[in-house]
């Protein structure tokens, strides 16, 4: 049977398009290039970015046929199956659009889709319009070892979630939005309502912009609670931590998302007294053998091309993100709550 190629464009040669893979701590690969060129039935045609001798240097580096400087030129120029955006966030609008004007069916862009909320749903608005899939890179929807502790909440493990407490670093687009994000995907709950209050003591600029950071207490319809503390001097003072707790135990993620312990009331004696229960550790799970899941991510997205399906994270689970971060911002700002619909 003969094997379909997939022709894929990337706009954007930072760091997470290609250099990030060059950091010999990483272990697995996250740039967006190493993982295209990682899948037998992909050809990267074509790469572009302002700067002409990161073009030129990537292009050799990794036998690319086309290289540009203006992706509008690159998008009327190619045919492309699958275009990757890894340019900054307050570009990613303007150039979604003109991947839809394009033809292109499939996008992978990088978080978060934007800094406007409007924005984020015109982009919903011409998806639906035109059949366009978008995977949006919160890469931890695509890890192994989230994929079980989700398996383990939706088997009911813990019982019915009480709490969902999430630490990490500023800013709240750049960084904390990944931890939102699996604070929606684990509660597995629609909002009621976001209450926060901005980072003033520290701001983190990039790319131009201001990206505050930020805590916020998020109420689910189905009564958990999930706390965010997304606030730190440096983004360089990285943690990545959710702490679950449930009716009958506790999920603990740590080890910036590469270690969890399983918890589970127990009768078992204890100091706490002969009629009390306690949490007794069942096991604790550490990742030695990640998955590849850049890779995984974009099987997912041949998939969408073959068969229609949605990627796990995808632009309506993004916009969601977006939704809490700029409810948090508002609710900083005019100290309310922001009740969701």
């Amino acid at each position: 049977m003969e094997i379909s190629m997939y022709n894929v464009g990337v706009i954007g040669l930072g760091l997470i398009a290609y250099g990030i893979d060059k950091d010999p701590n990483r272990k697995i690969i996250w740039s967006h290039i190493k993982a295209y060129k990682s899948i037998e039935n992909i050809r990267i045609s074509s790469v572009c970015d302002v700067n002409k001798s990161l073009v030129d240097s990537i292009q050799k580096e990794c036998d690319i046929p086309n290289g540009y400087t203006d992706y509008k030129e690159m998008l009327k120029a190619n045919k492309f199956d699958i275009v990757s955006i890894c340019t900054p966030i307050q570009t990613h609008f303007d150039i979604i659009k003109e991947c839809i004007k394009n033809g292109v069916k499939v996008i992978f862009c990088e978080k978060t889709i934007s800094y406007s909320l409007e924005e984020s749903k015109e982009i919903v608005e011409l998806c639906d319009k035109h059949n366009v899939i978008i995977a949006v890179n919160y890469i931890f929807r695509w890890d192994n070892l989230i994929q079980e502790i989700k398996g383990l909440l939706d088997s009911n493990a813990i019982g019915k979630i009480y709490s969902l407490v999430g630490y990490g670093a500023t800013a709240l687009h750049t960084s904390t939005s990944h931890l939102i994000d699996l604070l929606l995907y684990f509660s597995g709950s629609e909002i009621e309502y976001v209450v926060g209050d901005i980072q003033k003591d520290f701001v983190r600029n990039v790319h131009g912009i201001s990206d505050v950071g930020g805590t916020g207490m998020i109420k689910f319809k189905s009564n958990s609670i999930g706390f965010i503390k997304g606030t730190s001097s440096s983004p360089m003072k990285y943690m990545f931590e959710i702490d679950i707790l449930g009716e009958n135990g506790r999920i603990r993620l740590y080890n910036n998302g590469s270690s969890y312990d399983l918890y589970k009331f127990s009768s078992s004696e204890n100091s706490s007294g002969s009629k009390y229960e306690y949490l007794d550790l069942v096991y604790s799970k550490h990742n030695t053998t990640p998955n590849e899941r850049m890779i995984d991510a974009i099987l997912s997205l041949i998939e969408g091309i073959e068969t229609g399906k949605q990627p796990v994270s995808n632009i309506k689970t993004a916009i969601e993100s977006i939704e809490v971060i700029e409810s948090i911002k508002l609710s900083s700002m005019n100290g309310n709550i922001i009740k969701f619909q």
